[in-house]
């Protein structure tokens, strides 16, 4: 974890909806060892000069709709067998980073 950040990993419980702002810092997600309580997840996401990292784990599809205004977002391209689980990434990334890797 960068200093000036937060984090989250290891087992914890998502719920359907998240919220996640970073302005000036970073936060890190690890989704690898987390219980998804929906079929489909959704990060809101606002990253001013910061950034925002959300690792999932293999067999998880990431829709990427999240924008960046001088900054990016990225995110695992590819589709997914039906039935996989949906984790979905909205918001904007000003002047910050937005990404979502597998682990």
């Amino acid at each position: 974890m960068r200093a000036g950040g937060v984090g989250r990993r290891g087992p914890w419980v998502v719920p359907p909806q998240q919220v996640v702002v970073a302005v000036m810092g970073g936060v890190e997600l690890d989704l690898t060892e987390a219980v998804l309580t929906a079929q489909e997840t959704e990060f809101r996401v606002v990253a001013i000069m910061g950034g925002v990292a959300i690792t999932v784990p293999e067999g998880v599809v990431v829709k990427m709709e999240a924008f960046g205004i001088m900054g990016g977002t990225a995110g695992p391209a590819g589709d997914a067998p039906p039935g996989a689980p949906i984790v979905r990434i909205t918001g904007i990334a000003l002047m910050g980073g937005i990404d979502a890797p597998h682990e």
